[in-house]
């Protein structure tokens, strides 16, 4: 699946700094689980996810 603009959940702040992630492929079931009222585009300077990762790798 496709990239798409990053965006993040605005509960990723309630997360230890090192959990905290963003997301940035349509494929993603983390980041298709966050719903629309609850998400903020960019990454919040958070890692990018690693199922975003592993997506993005297979489609590069």
């Amino acid at each position: 699946m496709p990239q798409v603009l990053a965006f993040y959940s605005i509960n990723e702040a309630a997360k230890p700094a090192n959990q905290r992630v963003h997301h940035n492929n349509s494929a993603c079931l983390p980041g298709r689980d966050i719903p629309q009222n609850e998400m903020r585009m960019g990454t919040g300077n958070y890692r990018l996810c690693e199922d975003c990762n592993r997506l993005n790798a297979r489609t590069s």
